[in-house]
């Protein structure tokens, strides 16, 4: 068979696989994983549900696909904004904060489908999800540890032994719950609100508050 054949054929399959994964974001973020059937991701993409099977071995697996794609996306965010960032633990909290925010409303179908619906993954797939979510919630205590043992934050008084356990758990539901309300019409921009979310995070690890710590935050821009 001509190579250029093979690589057309190649390109149609990619093209379709695509088709069905955007399709699977809308559906899912409008009538959620349960609600959608095979039949309407097929007819979505105009195809019959047997080509979606040729694509994706069951729904299960085109969630997979979408929640596995999204922590990809977030791992990278994260990591280079620490590596990008300032060392000192306010600053890194900040920045943290503020870009995981600022991702969250870049990508509210993405991102909402990935926080309410990995839980519909079969045993495997959700562990692994699972293990990657306590990585982020890792990734933000161990900042919060750090600013407290060099003082920069304070937890002693709230007289809780998981007070930075809690604290890395608001800082996360503040910022994944940003994609359930965040109107890009209303009175605050994208930009502006992660700009406040990552203040807000200093304040819950009552960091004080300098200017010199305060991130610029670039415009948010969808995919």
């Amino acid at each position: 068979m001509p190579q250029t054949v093979v690589n057309d054929r190649s390109l149609v399959a990619r093209n379709t696989r695509a088709r069905i994964h955007d399709a699977g974001l809308t559906l899912f973020n409008e009538r959620g994983y349960t609600g959608t059937t095979v039949r309407e991701l097929a007819d979505a993409c105009d195809l019959t549900p047997g080509a979606i099977y040729n694509h994706y071995a069951s729904k299960e697996a085109l969630l997979f696909a979408i929640v596995d794609r999204v922590h990809d996306e977030a791992d990278t965010i994260l990591s280079e904004t620490l590596r990008a960032g300032r060392p000192e633990p306010p600053a890194q909290l900040e920045a943290l904060a503020a870009a995981f925010t600022a991702f969250h409303i870049a990508r509210p179908r993405e991102t909402r489908v990935a926080n309410r619906d990995y839980i519909y993954l079969p045993d495997g797939e959700r562990e692994s999800i699972v293990r990657r979510r306590r990585r982020v919630r890792a990734l933000f205590a161990d900042v919060l540890r750090a600013g407290e043992r060099d003082g920069s934050f304070s937890f002693g008084e709230l007289g809780s032994e998981d007070a930075v356990q809690a604290a890395s758990m608001a800082i996360l539901n503040m910022v994944v719950l940003v994609a359930e309300w965040f109107d890009p019409a209303g009175p605050r921009s994208a930009q502006d609100t992660a700009a406040l979310h990552g203040r807000l995070a200093l304040r819950i690890a009552r960091a004080q508050l300098r200017p010199a710590l305060l991130v610029s935050v670039p415009p948010t821009r969808g995919d």
